[in-house]
């Protein structure tokens, strides 16, 4: 199948986006919009030239949607291929505040920080011994820890922003965490707990998540947002006790990567409404809608 390539009368239409009547600039936007992510370097070429702030505002939102419209895209086929990686999910996410950022970059220090690890690590230590190894590298070493602010800015849930500023929130930490571990082999899933993302360490490794419960084994619980503290079932009952819960099966065994984004985005949410920006949350709601979560 042959390339899209840009059309020769495309800077002609950009041009057009200032037209005052609706009509035309729906049409013109269309036109645009159709070429998909191939018109954003253009489309931000003219907004640097544009001087007018309702070109300008156009402009944006143009850009906005074909990014957005892309992402739901990769969305829906990281779903249909079984969401069996969730680096990639979580950089989808990230890609909605940031669809523009460096995903090499962030994968080598990923890597990095799974290597450097890594060599502190052998065969004969026991699980309990090989977390406490992975904290000391994760919150020691590279400094990674929650952020106290009761509301926490939107920008602690996206993992660019996590691996440049260091702090997170639960989720966030909970799934970079969760991702050093699955590349280390250690067995790690995430759980699902209401109001705190936790890890589960279990008697197998998975990528995606839980396969099936009855073949999963939890040996003991780890809060990353609490410098990955260890804990057990008998904690854990008292917490769900504490915040006046009855215990349920999701809160204590693992769940699998689309239960993970689901959660991230529901906290995001959460985030944009509490720190006024609300607009945001019919997109978000819509992601999720792909996740195809009920």
């Amino acid at each position: 199948m042959a390339s899209k390539k840009l059309p020769p009368d495309l800077d002609a239409l950009i041009s057009l986006l200032d037209d005052p009547d609706t009509e035309a600039f729906r049409q013109v936007s269309e036109q645009i919009t159709s070429l998909g992510p191939m018109a954003v370097a253009p489309l931000e070429a003219a907004w640097e030239q544009a001087f007018d702030p309702v070109m300008q505002k156009r402009i944006e939102e143009l850009v906005h949607q074909i990014q957005y419209s892309e992402l739901c895209s990769q969305l829906t086929e990281w779903v249909k291929s079984g969401a069996t990686d969730l680096l990639t999910g979580y950089m989808l996410i990230t890609r909605y505040q940031y669809p523009e950022f460096n995903e090499m970059k962030v994968q080598a220090l990923l890597d990095h920080i799974v290597r450097d690890t890594w060599l502190e690590l052998n065969e004969n230590l026991t699980s309990l011994e090989k977390v406490k190894v992975l904290n000391h590298l994760f919150y020691q070493v590279y400094k990674f820890g929650g952020t106290t602010a009761e509301n926490p800015a939107p920008e602690n849930f996206y993992l660019n922003i996590l691996l440049e500023s260091r702090m997170g929130t639960a989720i966030s930490l909970g799934i970079l965490y969760l991702l050093v571990a699955r590349k280390l082999g250690i067995p790690l899933q995430g759980v699902d707990l209401p109001q705190h993302f936790i890890l589960a360490h279990t008697n197998q490794v998975t990528e995606e998540g839980i396969a099936g419960i009855d073949s999963i084994e939890v040996q003991f619980y780890i809060n990353p947002f609490a410098l990955g503290s260890v804990f057990t079932i008998k904690e854990l009952n008292l917490y769900l006790k504490k915040i006046e819960l009855k215990p349920q099966e999701k809160y204590y065994l693992p769940c699998g990567n689309l239960e993970i984004i689901n959660r991230l985005i529901d906290e995001l949410k959460y985030s944009y409404e509490s720190n006024g920006n609300s607009d945001k949350t019919d997109e978000l709601s819509n992601l999720q809608e792909i996740l195809g979560i009920s």
